[in-house]
């Protein structure tokens, strides 16, 4: 890191260290953009929280960042980083005013793809690695009114067969049968035709994703959208992840292609991702898996608490408990036991293929996990798994490094968001060893007025991450830095 990166990380993480100071940190963010304060506000923000988290402006502005990237062995997870405003999703603003961007957010996406792709290609020979230049999409950002997919969710979480599954619920493949189907309940013509339009466009997307050679991760997102979410993502997955069988050959080079993301802070998850597993099995199809905690904790509670005190809430559960556990404790022991899991299903997915001879046509993948984490403990058991299952093998004098091979990095990857946990981040490059980069970033890009709701969100969830002395931490990490580079010899670090 440069100096001036230094001095930021340390401005940036200080600020995100203050509860009333984040929680606020919409409304100021929102200030930032008044007449009379944009000048300087808007310069505020692009010199600490912009460029802490965001890789640019623009795809082509990012390039740079993904190049310094693969050059120390990390793939990057690319994203145009448009949300829908909290504001909205929490209920307290159900109305747009202003027309829906989709339709340009969409043309973005796949220019994204394209970018993606087109930097793999250049890279391929110069780093010999696979291909780890992904993209990531939010569905709320590609319809008209995000709220057709709390309505559509509602409708699912109505009509769908019973499972054991608990809010959101599990989806099914006969979801998505109501979009050609008239008009009923709820759902009106407008909203099906919407969702239609929606559908087309998430597959014009991945069409492109599959010739290019780009993985799709579809990010998760409120609980009221995920059953939408769920259901859509079923169907590509269902399309595009589909493996190679005697009547059929002509499947996706990159498998899976399609991931969906799977949230630890949800009580439904083990059970979810049992299912998913079981369909994916039964459907002769790839699953794609991103692992992650969960980014909307604060708000599912407030929401579950909104509705039972009879307020206004998007909330779609009538259980008398809030989907997410309410300590961390306990969203921790979910993700490392769905860790343990998914390491376990990885390492069968490898048996199965070796079994299956070096016949490349039966060689693809039935299974890929990306595990986001920042949780040095659950990066530790993600690397202790996979060299107790014998996916990866220890390595050098102290036995210091853990190398993963071809066939399992083709499988599992572990990701950071850019900006955060840097220290994780290179401990996990410096103590692996793999031709194709095990370790990603995941790097928004946007113009400055288009990713205020996404800066608004990574304050919040800083707050979580550098919670427990993990702040002080960070700070300490960057000033120490600091007092190096000005003091060389003379500093101690006492």
């Amino acid at each position: 890191m440069t100096f001036s990166e230094l001095v930021r990380a340390y401005a940036v993480f200080t600020m995100c260290s203050f509860p009333t100071l984040v929680d606020n940190s919409p409304r100021l963010l929102q200030l930032a953009t008044l007449p009379g304060l944009r000048w300087f506000g808007e310069r505020f923000v692009r010199w600490t929280f912009f460029d802490q988290f965001v890789g640019g402006d623009t795809a082509e502005k990012t390039l740079p960042l993904l190049y310094k990237l693969r050059a120390v062995n990390k793939g990057a997870l690319f994203a145009y980083s448009v949300e829908v405003d909290e504001s909205e999703a929490t209920g307290s603003t159900l109305s747009k005013k202003e027309p829906s961007p989709h339709k340009r957010i969409v043309e973005e996406i796949i220019h994204c793809v394209d970018v993606a792709a087109n930097f793999e290609d250049g890279v391929s020979g110069k780093f010999h690695s696979g291909r780890r230049t992904w993209v990531a999409i939010k569905m709320s950002a590609l319809i008209p009114d995000a709220n057709v997919l709390v309505k559509f969710s509602s409708h699912l979480l109505n009509t769908r067969p019973k499972r054991s599954v608990v809010y959101p619920g599990c989806p099914h493949s006969s979801d998505l049968d109501i979009l050609d189907k008239p008009p009923t309940g709820t759902l009106t013509a407008k909203d099906i035709a919407e969702l239609r339009d929606f559908r087309s466009d998430l597959v014009r997307i991945c069409e492109l994703a599959q010739e290019r050679g780009v993985k799709i991760i579809v990010d998760a997102e409120y609980s009221w959208y995920q059953p939408a979410i769920d259901a859509l993502t079923l169907s590509l997955s269902r399309q595009f992840n589909k493996l190679p069988s005697r009547e059929n050959q002509n499947t996706s080079a990159v498998q899976p292609l399609i991931y969906g993301t799977y949230q630890a802070y949800l009580r439904r998850t083990p059970e979810l991702l049992a299912q998913s597993l079981a369909d994916a099995k039964a459907g002769n199809y790839a699953l794609g898996v991103k692992l992650v905690r969960g980014a909307y904790h604060s708000f599912e509670v407030a929401a579950h608490k909104a509705q039972f005190e009879g307020k206004p809430s998007h909330l779609l559960s009538s259980e008398p408990s809030p989907p997410v556990w309410l300590t961390k404790s306990e969203t921790d022991d979910r993700y490392n036991a769905c860790v343990r899991m998914l390491v376990r299903k990885i390492r069968e997915d490898v048996d199965v293929q070796q079994r299956k001879g070096k016949d490349k046509r039966t060689g693809t993948p039935g299974l890929g996990v990306l595990f986001g984490t920042h949780n040095w403990e659950s990066c530790d058991v993600i690397l202790r798994e996979l060299v107790k299952s014998r996916l990866a093998i220890k390595s050098g004098r102290n036995e210091e490094l853990v190398m993963v091979p071809d066939d399992v990095t083709e499988r599992v990857a572990i990701g950071q968001l850019y900006g955060m946990c840097d220290d994780l981040t290179n401990h996990l490059v410096n103590s692996t060893v793999s031709n194709t980069p095990l370790i990603i970033k995941y790097v928004p890009y946007g113009a400055l007025s288009e990713v205020m709701p996404y800066l608004s969100r990574r304050a919040i969830e800083n707050k979580s991450v550098l919670g427990e002395g993990a702040a002080t931490v960070e700070r300490r990490r960057a000033a120490d830095e600091i007092k190096k580079r000005l003091f060389g010899s003379w500093y101690t670090g006492k």
